[in-house]
Order: C-alpha cells, then sequence, then structure tokens
C-alpha cells in the first residue's frame, strides 16, 4: 500500500509540472521559547504553489524548520508538507490524492496541528467529496506519513450541512492497528446556532476509544459582534474521566497559542475561556485568557494569549503572539512573530 501512495505522490508532481502555476504563497514563523532556565529561537517558513484551473489543480507546500543559532545540522530540516492533486467530476463530486493536511469541524479529532514548529499533521491518501444541495459529504482513505510514530491506515466519513441559522458538521474515523496492536476509533459533533441579536452559540461533543480507554469531551462556546470592530467570545471545555486528547488533532483557533495541550490526556477537569478581537483599520488586537483546573485540584494554571496583527494587502498580512501561562508555578513564556506573503 505505501507503494501505491508514493506512486500517487509522484504522479501528482508530475502533473504540477505539465501546467502553469497560478497563486504563490510564503509563510515565515519566528517563535521565541523563554523559561526561567532557557531561551530558544525557532524559524519555520513554508512556502506553496497552486497549478491548474477548475477542472485539474495541484498543490505543492514545502516546509523547513531550523533552531535559530545552531550549528548542529540536524537542527534544520526540509520536508513536503503538502502535495496533492484535485480533479473535477462532472461538476458533481471532486477527487483529491497525495499528502493532505486534513481539517474537519474543529480539528479536535482531525486537525493540522498548526502550532507545531515542523509541517504539523499530514496524511498520504485519497479523498472523495460530494457537494450538493442536502450536504457535504467527504469520504476518505490514508495512512500517515510519520511512519516513526505511526504504521496504521485510517478511514474517514465527514458530513457538513448549513441550514441558515444552524449549521452542523459530524466526523467518524476508523483506525486499524498502529504500532502497538491497538485499534482506535473517534466521532465528533460540531454544532452552530445564530440568535436574532448575533450572537452565536456553539456546542462540541467528542469521543474515543483509542484500545485502552474512551476518552469524551463536551465543549461550550457563545461569540458576539458588538459591532464591525469589537467581538468578544466565551467557552467552556468539560474533559471526561480520561480527557480528551488525540495526537492527530488540534486545538482549534480558541486555543491559539498550543501551549500545554498534552495536559488533557488522562486529564479530568475543565476549560474556562474569555476575550475578544478590536479592528483599528489595517490594524487587529486580539487576547484570550484561559483557566484549566482538574477535578481532584492537582492541575490549576492560566495561559493568556495576546496578538496583534496588521494587514499589507488582500493577501499579505503581518502578526506578533505572545503567550503564557503560570503552569506549576513556573512562567513559560512564548513570542513568534508571523509574516504571510501571497501572490
Amino acid at each position: 500500500m505505501k507503494k501505491n501512495l508514493h506512486f500517487v505522490l509522484a504522479l501528482m508532481l508530475g502533473l504540477a509540472t505539465t501546467v502553469s502555476a497560478q497563486d504563490w504563497s510564503v509563510d515565515s514563523r519566528t517563535r521565541v521559547n523563554s523559561t526561567e532556565d532557557a531561551t530558544s529561537t525557532d524559524q519555520r517558513v513554508r512556502t506553496a504553489v497552486d497549478f491548474g484551473g477548475d477542472a485539474v489543480s495541484a498543490h505543492v507546500e514545502l516546509n523547513s524548520t531550523a533552531t535559530l543559532g545552531s550549528v548542529a545540522n540536524q537542527d534544520f530540516s526540509l520536508d513536503v508538507r503538502e502535495a496533492y492533486a484535485t480533479t473535477n467530476v462532472m461538476d458533481f463530486a471532486s477527487v483529491t490524492a497525495g499528502r493532505m493536511a486534513l481539517n474537519f469541524g474543529s480539528g479536535r479529532i482531525l486537525g493540522d496541528n498548526d502550532w507545531v514548529n515542523g509541517k504539523g499533521n499530514t496524511w498520504d491518501g485519497f479523498l472523495f467529496g460530494i457537494n450538493n444541495d442536502f450536504a457535504d459529504l467527504h469520504i476518505g482513505y490514508s495512512a500517515t506519513d510519520m511512519v516513526d510514530m505511526y504504521d496504521a491506515s485510517m478511514m474517514y466519513a465527514n458530513i457538513s450541512k448549513d441550514m441558515g441559522a444552524m449549521a452542523f458538521n459530524l466526523l467518524y474515523v476508523d483506525r486499524s492497528e498502529d504500532v502497538s496492536g491497538s485499534e482506535s476509533t473517534a466521532m465528533g459533533l460540531d454544532a452552530t446556532y445564530e440568535m436574532d441579536n448575533g450572537a452565536v452559540l456553539s456546542l462540541g461533543y467528542y469521543t474515543a476509544d483509542d484500545g485502552n480507554h474512551e476518552m469524551d469531551l463536551t465543549s461550550l462556546g457563545v461569540s458576539y459582534a458588538v459591532n464591525d470592530d469589537l467581538s468578544i467570545h466565551a467557552g467552556y471545555d468539560m474533559y471526561g474521566e480520561h480527557g480528551f486528547y488525540l495526537a492527530t488533532g488540534s486545538f482549534g483557533d480558541m486555543y491559539g497559542s498550543g501551549m500545554e495541550y498534552s495536559t488533557f490526556e488522562d486529564f479530568e477537569g475543565t476549560d474556562m475561556s474569555f476575550g475578544g478581537s478590536y479592528a483599528m483599520g489595517d490594524f487587529m488586537i486580539g487576547a484570550t485568557m484561559h483557566t484549566i483546573s482538574s477535578e481532584d485540584e492537582t492541575i490549576d494554571y492560566s495561559v493568556t494569549d495576546l496578538s496583534l496583527g496588521y494587514s499589507l494587502s488582500d493577501n499579505s498580512s503581518l502578526s506578533m503572539n505572545y503567550a503564557s501561562s503560570d503552569r506549576s508555578g513556573d512562567d513559560v513564556n512564548k513570542t513568534w512573530i508571523s509574516l504571510n506573503i501571497g501572490f
């Protein structure tokens, strides 16, 4: 099966050389990680290009990472993060093959995990999509490209529906045996409802069985646009007896700092958050605060995430983020600057 996937990647790259390039983008992020004992600086650069048109298109993205100030060769890496081709089937469906970063629903079960300095979560496989008036349906098969960590295939199905004020997304994932001999299944339901006053309510329920124990998470949230410039949001996540943590997922936009996400494995407790953002022309400022606590009171800490952004043009932007955590009484700070340029 791996040989077939390698053939698909080679075929996709061959297709990309036969059509003209249309869109380029470069995303650069420099992140400083600071603790009481040490400071390190990581650099990540992603370069992407899109080819083709409505009938056949291709996407290739390279990911390079380095630890600034280090002379060790192992501190630099260059990977193919994404390389896939998509074809339109009679305006009824689409077929995508290659290496993809998948994001469905909130991303808690299948997400690209953009927080990490490397290429995040990507999968080699196929994705079949049907778009119609009733619902959007995606069915896929893939194998992870993290061969040193996993050796498993995965089948997944996602259905989403927008019904005016209400929308929902349902995802089901079935993974075959991995290197530990365990099979796993996961399901996630996301729903939103826009009230007459403009407030948007959200509900998420996620469950997974990793072969050792069952995990579950219930997420409640609300967001409200006070005016065209100011918006506020709040959330409350409730973790079951064995918590909820999947290496295939991410914590989405509401947890932009990405800090301490591994805490939620075998974690029974809550994460309460609130924040807002304000736009001033091309400038945007935002802040989100999290309070994380466990039922047995062994975990009790907070995370603060601040952001400042500036729109350089319609397809280019510059942003700076600062995140701070006081877990275990030790302050851990991270600062990163991101530059995105599109052509």
